[in-house]
């Protein structure tokens, strides 16, 4: 791996970073469903709306996660906020940049806390990112990008967890906040062991909460209990496992299933037929994947543009996260110490903390019993003696380490 060093001042503008971005040439394919996209999405005789419209339409068919062809669709309701950012707004420096995204992030949760959208998108539509071969360079353009958004977390480190607060109000007007997951894809991830990250048109933050989805379908009346969403959630989870490589004929997913050998395939929870990509006898407990699918900019797979479409879906030689958590998905309660605390019940605020995101960044550590490190920073929490005494607000606290139990679990490419 090449040393990572910060090659850029810290006043330095993220158009004069582009302006040194390594590039692949105007003729490199991305695949037919890209190259396609690019067509519209890097025109510039296309408008913004539609290039938006153009950008779901690809999602809608050629994203593998399920949640998010769903929210491209506006189905099952399930929808999504977007912050698009073209070429001429870069230019304009990184406080315009910031001024936007915020207010948008504002505005959206705005609309989350009425349960009216359940993740946030934020599109860098720029040709400079579109062709941005997999670098250092890429690496710290994915930190300075994820900067300008998690303004709080300033300066954004690289292999480590960043969290999200979204804010939803319930039946009775309680307000709490749920944690959301965030991530990065870009173009350039075509190939390599980042494939299932690919998006045409450049760069973007994806913001989702399952569990605050799951908890807006009851408050609308969209199910007739938080049962029945979080089973209709936890499927549409094991239906985005290993349901990648998409958009080159020799890829395989970069995420799979683990397989349970304790369980036998009368014992499957999925609703038959099975999708031929999911085992079934697969665990409900753990999955594989060639990244953490938590941390929102990973060194390795980022700066390494190496293709892996040869390899045939062997992996055996790259490195594997192979105890990734799947079964957070459930309707158990949680103590406010425990690492999955906020994901499906939500931690209640008042109403001036709806903007305030108290989670802090963990470190993510890919060793036996997948374990996370130290939280970078002490989360803020508000104190219970200065709420409404009908509210009571538990302390958050993270584990400095969290082991989970051992499990055999072969993999499958």
């Amino acid at each position: 791996m090449p040393e990572l060093v910060e090659i850029y001042p810290e006043n330095i503008q993220l158009y004069e970073i582009l302006e040194n971005l390594p590039q692949y040439s105007e003729k490199h394919d991305f695949g037919a469903d890209i190259n396609e996209a690019n067509l519209v999405l890097l025109s510039d005789d296309v408008d913004v709306k539609e290039k938006v419209e153009s950008y779901f339409n690809w999602v809608r068919s050629f994203q593998p996660c399920i949640f998010g062809r769903m929210s491209a669709a506006n189905s099952q309701g399930l929808s999504v906020n977007v912050c698009w950012i073209s070429e001429n707004e870069i230019a304009q420096g990184d406080l315009y940049l910031i001024e936007k995204i915020q207010t948008a992030r504002r505005e959206w949760k705005d609309k989350a806390e009425l349960g009216e959208s359940h993740g946030f998108l934020v599109i860098f539509n720029s040709r400079k990112l579109a062709f941005a071969k997999p670098s250092v360079e890429l690496l710290d353009v994915c930190k300075h990008i994820s900067s300008l958004y998690f303004t709080e977390h300033i300066p954004i480190e690289a292999d480590v967890i960043y969290t999200e607060a979204m804010p939803l109000r319930d039946a009775e007007g309680n307000l709490s906040v749920f944690k959301a997951g965030a991530n990065i894809f870009y173009t350039g991830a075509h190939k390599t062991r980042n494939h299932d990250r690919r998006i045409p048109g450049g760069l973007m933050i994806s913001i989702n909460s399952p569990g605050h989805y799951a908890n807006s379908l009851v408050i609308r009346g969209l199910v007739s209990s938080f049962s029945e969403a979080v089973e209709q959630i936890r499927y549409t989870a094991w239906r985005s496992i290993g349901n990648g490589g998409i958009g080159d004929d020799r890829m395989y997913s970069a995420t799979w299933h683990n397989r349970d050998p304790l369980k036998s395939a009368q014992e499957c929870p999925f609703k038959k037929p099975l999708p031929p990509y999911i085992p079934e006898d697969f665990s409900t407990s753990t999955y594989s994947s060639l990244y953490h699918t938590d941390i929102l900019v990973p060194i390795s797979v980022t700066v390494d543009g190496t293709q892996i479409d040869e390899l045939d879906g062997d992996y055996e030689d790259l490195e594997v996260w192979d105890q990734l958590r799947i079964d957070y998905l459930e309707e158990k309660e949680v103590k406010p110490e425990e690492r999955n605390y906020a994901l499906f019940y939500g931690h209640p605020i008042t109403e001036e903390a709806k903007y305030h995101n108290p989670w802090p960044p963990i470190q993510a550590i890919n060793k036996p019993r997948l374990a996370y490190g130290q939280p970078r920073k002490t989360p803020e929490v508000v104190p219970p003696e200065v709420i409404s005494p009908e509210v009571v607000i538990p302390e958050i606290t993270i584990p400095t380490e969290v082991i989970f139990p051992e499990e055999v679990l072969p993999k499958i490419p």
